[in-house]
């Protein structure tokens, strides 16, 4: 029986594209939805979860996150129009939902590569506010001390940010080699647009993902446009799910969140056990293909207002969570503020900064520099430097007595197998130990318990021989004198030398004395 107030709460949280039940599991503040109309399967026995949860905090905090990245994109866009952001600029805004949906599932150890359309991308794999809005204006607290710009910002396990179009992709496959080779359990996110899609070299590490099985998810953002050609103009197959021949494909409503984060969670798993998998996040960029594209020229203001009414991703997530009940407006509107507040204040500090000397422009050119200069315009008259020079100095040498082994880079990853191997010996070990010293242990008590009834069965032995002692001497006088005379009977004769003896004499023979 459902009780009239959970009857009442599932009336209040009724919503159009969502069934929403009782929970699976009763968490506190965690709702149970139905997923539809969200995903279509390509070359797939099953597809991922219909049935996702969705607790207050995990609401809060990618609504949070999805607030953040759209609020650092429109301020981006602003110091653009002020001439305070040069160079290219590709803004992220409507496509939100795919990188807070997927960044939600990935772990530490799984990596992440896509083109120039970045920034928010770069935001969520670890890159603070300051660092990717002072990488864009071009000041030494950018990400990439202001050297790389818009489409060369770069974090742990993320690797851009990449200007070539479609040129990722097959670094994205190496870099899931990388996982395989290491053994490490990751996996290679591998984003690319509707218009890379038609690469050529995008084929070609479909080809070499699935010969090596690499754990590598190919993610096409399909946000409709290849710079301002519509995808059924520029695409053959539009359904770039199916793109991948024999890979197996997901198509996903990459404005939906929660979808995003139910199927990134099934590629995951699926790639770790079984190899590559294609997504296609069906999405939209509300902006221009770049700031010197207002937008408009190849569709319709009346298109883009339409879908920032039916399928902006915040709108769409804030009234979820508000029909859920998992929040209320009033909190929502407060992070939106605070939002707002944290960015502006980013922004003050960022235009505070300043570019980085000259004399850091032949910074870390090479990793190890094997020649005295640098090749500037008029011959070799640059110093190369190193960046932890530039910004702690020149280290000073260390003393052997001071000098300790730490590992760095693979050496690390090496280093953590080689522990876990120890380990798992000595505590092998210390089974065999601990099983010799429990055998020893039952031998002892064997050979106790054996020299406890050691005696008695001495004693039942013994007894017999005493008695033997005691009627020998008996037997020995019934023995009589006559039959010690007798002489023993004669045997018969063998029949065998019975045949060879020569024949008796006759008579007249003689014979020898």
């Amino acid at each position: 029986m459902i009780s009239a107030a959970r009857i009442q709460l599932m009336s209040r949280c009724k919503i159009c594209c969502y069934k929403w039940r009782p929970p699976k599991r009763f968490n506190s503040g965690c709702s149970t939805l139905t997923l539809e109309n969200t995903f279509k399967c390509y070359e797939l026995p099953k597809g991922p979860q219909m049935d996702v949860e969705l607790s207050r905090e995990d609401a809060l905090k990618m609504y949070r996150q999805m607030v953040e990245v759209r609020r650092i994109e429109n301020t981006c866009g602003n110091m653009y129009k002020a001439r305070q952001v040069r160079g290219f600029c590709h803004l992220y805004s409507g496509q939100e939902a795919v990188a807070v949906g997927m960044c939600a599932v990935l772990r530490k150890f799984d990596s992440v590569i896509t083109a120039y359309r970045s920034h928010g991308w770069t935001y969520l794999m670890g890159v603070s506010a300051q660092g990717l809005i002072g990488e864009l204006v071009g000041v030494k607290s950018g990400c990439s001390r202001g050297k790389g710009g818009s489409m060369h910002t770069y974090g742990d396990n993320f690797y851009g940010g990449n200007g070539i179009v479609g040129a990722q992709v097959p670094i994205g496959a190496g870099i899931a080699l990388a996982h395989r080779y290491r053994g490490d359990g990751g996996v290679c996110v591998t984003c690319y647009g509707d218009g890379a899609a038609n690469q050529g070299q995008v084929f070609e590490a479909f080809n070499m993902a699935k010969l090596w099985c690499l754990p590598c998810i190919f993610v096409c953002e399909n946000n409709q446009y290849g710079m301002g050609t519509h995808v059924a103009r520029h695409a053959a197959l539009t359904d770039f799910y199916m793109r991948g021949q024999y890979l197996p494909g997901l198509w996903v409503d990459g404005n939906e969140v929660l979808a995003v984060r139910s199927a990134t969670e099934f590629a995951v798993d699926y790639a770790v056990k079984h190899g590559p998998i294609v997504l296609e996040m069906y999405t939209y960029r509300f902006e221009g293909h770049s700031m010197s594209d207002p937008g408009k020229s190849y569709r319709s203001r009346e298109e883009v207002s339409k879908v920032r009414a039916d399928r902006d991703p915040i709108d769409s997530f804030r009234t979820q969570i508000i029909k859920l009940c998992l929040a209320e407006e009033a909190e929502l509107k407060k992070i939106d503020a605070e939002v707002r507040a944290e960015v502006a204040e980013v922004v003050k500090k960022v235009l505070a900064d300043r570019e980085v000397g000259l004399d850091e422009l032949a910074t870390d050119v090479y990793s190890k520099n094997v020649e005295p200069k640098i090749r500037g315009i008029s011959g070799y008259t640059l110093d190369h430097k190193r960046l932890s020079e530039v910004c702690f100095g020149k280290p000073k040498r260390t003393p052997a007595n001071e000098m300790k082994k730490v590992p760095i880079g693979d050496a690390v990853i090496i280093d953590a197998q080689l522990k876990a191997k120890k380990e798992q010996e000595a505590k092998k070990a210390l089974e065999a130990k601990k099983t010799l010293e429990a055998q020893k242990s039952q031998k002892a008590k064997k050979a106790q318990k054996g020299d406890k009834t050691a005696p008695a069965e001495k004693d039942d032995k013994t007894a017999p021989a005493e008695k033997d002692d005691k009627t020998a001497p008996a037997e020995k006088d019934d023995k009589s004198p006559a039959s010690k005379a007798a002489p023993p009977a004669a045997a018969p004769p063998d029949s065998a030398s019975s045949a060879k003896s020569p024949p008796p004499p006759k008579s007249g023979d003689k014979t020898e004395a």
